[in-house]
């Protein structure tokens, strides 16, 4: 209740309401507060009605809210005027407090009883249980609308953001926080339900929760911080410009302050600079590094593959693990059909390169990978249909038709992969993730969907088979590597020709292409068509496909990050001054070659030191970590003798299994009735000396053939006898199959 007293001269005009917090407390225009004014009228959002009577100095009114019934009214000197408003449903959470606002008057509030002129049923509000307060009932009830929303690009990401803030969240107990997650593919009912019983942060995608925001479920009046991970995506991916849209309905009528963050490692584009300005104020820059810089901890460098020039190694070299090496990389199918093109008419080597290109790059994957004996390596590829075809080269060299689960640990397979990419089921991509990052598999390969945010921890090996053709996404990529002061390596392979593959435009966005390879237009990194130019063969002939130029691509790179790219050779992957040849004995002769022709040939001491330096680098550990390096120096002394041991116990295994079942393998007739099973193992054990010097340490197998006048008992070896050998079919001579030797 509150007593007007007025000033001399003044004009009486003011107004007693009900308002929210945020209110803009101007009389009869907001539209958060609900008025009574001294002439007479009620008002809100610029409607001002007839109500109640005109009141002026010495009258009492009396501001009543009853938060059951969601109604609004007033009294003067204890009469009731009425129900003057019946809140909203936006309002009815919000909490509401008294206002008394206007000019040419004095008032006098009383808040606490007794009152002058009590009504019943109503509390003073000065005597409310805090219990009863919006923050109480919400508690109680567990209706409160959300505090902070933290919008993600993709639902990868945003479930590895929720993961982490309920693993956060355990430490939080007084009080708790509620935390949900709004991505496609979860039941809508269980997100519902979190919405009633009141949650305090939302995480999930824009599409997602402003769906939940335009079907008035969610309800963003009281937000207090709004978070946009990786902003440059997701402005580039917000076509329909909702984030300012989002913005403006969370700060409406508002007068207190809501936060918005952006977080990327490329917030430094034009388009993502216009957009904080026009949803910020005045706000300030946290640069830890500067524009687009790569992290110390990342080295990466560019491999070069000329698709005029044949590989030096074999096909058994390249796949130096395979079960079966001679296997060949599947192409996109661009090539599959003659080209229906004009264009390419007029190139026809050009076509024979694309062709060569799609051929080279895997196998230099998996040289790469066995190289440098990368445990585990990230692959980012350029479309669904690559990464497909990647996963099944990978599971035909290692003889496998795909990873099974926890049924295996991918170690059946030398090659074991996953993929996440945008065109698989959401929980076959949560459990690829989860695989890779338990260490299961060796190769995660994937598209641009893990370029940003995932967090996979000490990942040593980063390989691009593509350049993204979004310059900023190459710093992501190749920041998921030398991560938590981590050492990583991320090699580009980089085509010195231009390659043609498929660019969807067609409503299917290829599922139901018929192969129109005809060309078309791309758009550029700001979203818009890309100009005709046919000198670079870029026209729009109405086709799926264009010309990929990644010579141009990695001019464009060099450009953002302000150095020329460092290039690995082709031939030893070594990179001067920052990566010796994985091949070791080969590098060291080519290093000799240099050195003989150098003007200035260094000293021992810098020969020394600097492979000492080169030595201290261990990608997936920390950098300069001297335990790590020393580990490492000693691995790489043993090595030498453990692959030496390794060669002589495969020998030596060959050679017992050929002493064994040498002769069934070779044709031979088995043993014959009245012949001991010796018989063949005296003859296998006769050749004995012939078997390689290495094998020497195996003392040779003496067996002694005995005359048997009565049938001799069947002898079994290794579980086998005559009726198991008939059963097989090997006892007709047709040879005992292979087996492996497990001694």
């Amino acid at each position: 209740m509150f007593v007007l007293v007025t000033e001399d001269g003044w004009e009486l005009d003011v107004v007693g309401r009900w308002s929210a917090g945020f209110a803009k407390l101007e009389l009869g225009i907001d539209e958060k507060s609900f008025g009574y004014g001294s002439t007479g009228k009620k008002s809100f959002n610029r409607k001002f009605e007839d109500y109640g009577e005109v009141y002026e100095e010495g009258d009492i009114i009396g501001c009543l809210l009853d938060r059951e019934k969601q109604t609004v009214s007033f009294t003067k000197n204890g009469r009731d005027m009425g129900v003057a408003f019946k809140l909203p449903p936006d309002m009815q959470r919000i909490g509401l407090k008294p206002h008394i606002c206007g000019k040419g008057f004095m008032a006098a509030a009383k808040f606490d009883g007794p009152l002058e002129y009590p009504v019943e049923g109503y509390t003073p509000i000065g005597q409310i249980d805090p219990a009863h307060s919006p923050q109480g009932t919400s508690q109680a009830k567990g209706k409160r609308p959300p505090l902070c929303m933290i919008l993600e690009p993709t639902r990868d990401l945003a479930e590895q953001t929720y993961k982490c803030m309920t693993k956060f969240n355990k430490y939080l107990e007084n009080p708790t926080v509620r935390i949900t997650l709004f991505v496609g593919g979860i039941d809508e009912k269980e997100q519902f339900r979190a919405l009633e019983e009141g949650v305090d942060i939302v995480v999930g995608t824009l599409q997602k929760l402003m769906d939940y925001v335009r079907r008035g479920k969610l309800d963003v009046t009281q937000m207090k911080f709004l978070v946009l991970d990786e902003a440059d995506d997701l402005q580039k991916k917000d076509d329909r410009k909702e984030i300012p849209r989002l913005n403006a309905q969370i700060k409406r009528g508002r007068r207190d302050r809501v936060q918005t963050l952006f977080f990327s490692a490329t917030l430094h584009t034009p388009e993502v600079v216009t957009m904080i300005d026009e949803i910020t104020t005045r706000p300030i820059w946290v640069d830890l590094k500067g524009k687009d810089s790569v992290p110390e901890t990342v080295q990466h460098v560019a491999l070069y593959i000329d698709p005029m020039m044949d590989l030096q190694w074999s096909d058994a070299e390249i796949a130096v693990r395979a079960k079966a090496p001679k296997e060949q990389p599947e192409p996109d199918g661009v090539h599959t059909k003659p080209s229906m093109s004009t264009i390419d008419g007029r190139y026809p080597d050009a076509l024979k390169m694309s062709q060569s290109i799609k051929m080279i790059k895997p196998k230099m994957v998996v040289k790469l990978a066995d190289a440098f004996n990368m445990s585990q390596c990230l692959v980012f590829c350029r479309t669904n249909v690559d990464c497909n075809n990647l996963e099944a080269y990978l599971n035909r060299l290692g003889g496998t038709k795909g990873y099974g689960g926890k049924m295996e640990t991918g170690k059946e397979n030398p090659y074991s992969c996953v993929v996440l990419a945008g065109m698989r089921d959401q929980d076959e991509r949560r459990t690829n993730l989860a695989s890779f990052k338990e260490g299961d598999v060796r190769f995660l390969v994937c598209t641009d969907v893990a370029a940003r945010g995932i967090d996979i921890a000490g990942l040593p090996y980063v390989i691009q088979t593509t350049l993204p053709d979004d310059i900023e996404n190459y710093i992501h990529r190749i920041g998921r590597c030398g991560r938590a002061e981590r050492m990583g390596l991320a090699i580009s392979i980089v085509a010195t020709e231009k390659e043609k593959v498929w660019y969807h435009k067609c409503p299917s966005k290829g599922k139901n292409c018929i192969g129109n390879t005809k060309l078309t237009i791309p758009f550029g990194s700001d979203g818009k068509l890309r100009s005709r130019d046919e000198s670079n063969w870029i026209v729009d002939e109405g086709g799926c496909t264009i010309w990929y130029d990644e010579p141009g691509l990695i001019k464009q790179v060099e450009k953002r990050i302000g150095m020329p790219m460092k290039v690995m050779d082709p031939e030893d992957f070594s990179v001067p001054g920052v990566l010796e040849s994985p091949f070791g004995e080969e590098f060291r002769k080519k290093a000799k070659k240099e050195q003989a022709v150098a003007k200035e040939p260094p000293s021992r001491r810098a020969l020394l030191r600097k492979k000492e330096d080169a030595q201290l680098v261990v990608y997936g550990a920390k950098k300069n970590d001297k335990t790590i390096a020393m580990s490492a120096k000693h691995t790489s002394a043993l090595a030498p003798v453990v692959n030496e041991l390794a060669s002589l116990e495969k020998e030596i295994q060959q050679m017992f299994a050929k002493v064994m079942w040498g002769s069934f393998e070779s044709g031979l007739p088995a043993p014959s009735k009245g012949r001991s099973k010796g018989a063949p193992a005296s003859a296998a054990a006769a050749a004995a000396p012939a078997a390689p010097a290495a094998a020497a340490p195996a003392a040779p197998v003496k067996m002694e053939v005995q005359e048997e006048t009565e049938p001799a008992a069947e002898m079994e070896v290794d579980g086998d006898t005559s009726a198991k050998r008939v059963a097989t079919g090997w006892a007709s001579g047709a040879g005992k199959p292979k087996r492996k030797a497990r001694w």
